[in-house]
């Protein structure tokens, strides 16, 4: 078994398994729509079951069965438990590179001999971008986002909990035989002045990290605003900031700009990037663009289509 190819096929199999849940219309509209989308969908099942209103058609038992799944959910506030995993995970491996302790050799034992590898400082580097993306999403989940009564579909909080499991692993798994030999010395610490690839990557990371704290504590303030006019506090503004100008969902697009300059800080040496990491940027811009898919609709329904013609659903330019 090789620990890189696994991980690059568990990301791109989840992936997949996003596809094809947005491609039938029946597991779509049951399974993917979170947040203020299902919120609305919810608050319209229960007037219909008020009136005394037929909600559904009859689909037959594997209709029901798909009911029966759909309702499995969570609290949205459970997005928390993502950055908390990632946070402590970082931590945790940190600890098992610096001992070479058992959960390390582990996995390392898997790694073939003559891949292409990461240097330790690389390692070092990307495990410190991890770390500072997870602690930021923990602290903008506990202290900016405000509360929310939306829930989502499980299988979407286990999927992110995988990412967040797998990608602990990726940022260090293809430098984990060099990891595996080296002895930590004091000048492993030492600041020298990065390749292009590093500072390349680190600036693309700071100011995405940037871009997408700025739209999370924007989207915080919309609600602030509501709550304040005495309406409903889990109301929605359409959005004015110059970032929403580009893109519909300008946080998830700096969501994969953080991923895409982690692929690209953990190249291996000939690698135009790191493919286990591309691989996990992959998951993300399927698993949000799905996402933003849904966002743009629920837009276009809240506010019209006037509000958001020309705009990007994520990508800018692309998609």
């Amino acid at each position: 078994m090789d620990a890189i190819q696994l991980l690059r096929a568990a990301y791109l199999g989840a992936a997949a398994s996003v596809l094809v849940v947005f491609a039938i219309p029946a597991t779509r509209s049951r399974f993917l729509d979170y947040g203020p989308r299902n919120a609305k969908r919810g608050t319209v099942e229960k007037e219909h079951g008020a009136q005394g209103k037929t909600v559904k058609a009859d689909g037959g038992v594997l209709s029901d069965l798909l009911d029966t799944l759909a309702k499995v959910r969570v609290p949205h506030s459970w997005f928390t438990s993502f950055y908390a995993v990632s946070s402590i995970l970082s931590l945790l491996w940190a600890a098992e590179l610096l001992v070479k302790g058992p959960g390390f050799r582990a996995i390392a034992q898997y790694v073939p001999d003559g891949s292409r590898s990461m240097t330790f400082q690389q390692v070092m580097v990307v495990w410190v971008m991890m770390l500072a993306q997870g602690s930021r999403r923990l602290y903008e989940c506990m202290v900016i986002a405000k509360p929310s009564s939306s829930e989502m579909w499980v299988g979407h909080w286990a999927l992110g909990i995988f990412f967040y499991v797998a990608t602990s692993v990726a940022v260090w798994v293809e430098g984990s035989l060099i990891a595996l030999k080296h002895a930590p010395t004091a000048r492993d610490f030492a600041i020298d002045p990065p390749s292009l690839r590093t500072f390349v990557g680190v600036m693309m990371f700071i100011l995405a990290s940037g871009l997408q704290h700025d739209c999370h504590a924007y989207l915080a303030s919309l609600k602030d605003k509501k709550s304040s006019s005495g309406k409903d506090k889990s109301a929605y503004r359409l959005p004015k900031h110059p970032a929403w100008n580009i893109s519909m969902t300008p946080h998830y697009f700096a969501e994969c700009l953080i991923y895409l300059s982690l692929a690209i800080t953990a190249a291996p040496q000939g690698d135009g990037m790191n493919w286990t990491l591309g691989s996990g940027l992959v998951f993300v811009t399927v698993n949000l663009g799905v996402t933003a898919y849904g966002t743009r609709k629920w837009y276009e329904h809240e506010f019209g289509v006037a509000a958001v013609n020309g705009k990007a659903r994520m990508l800018p330019l692309i998609f």
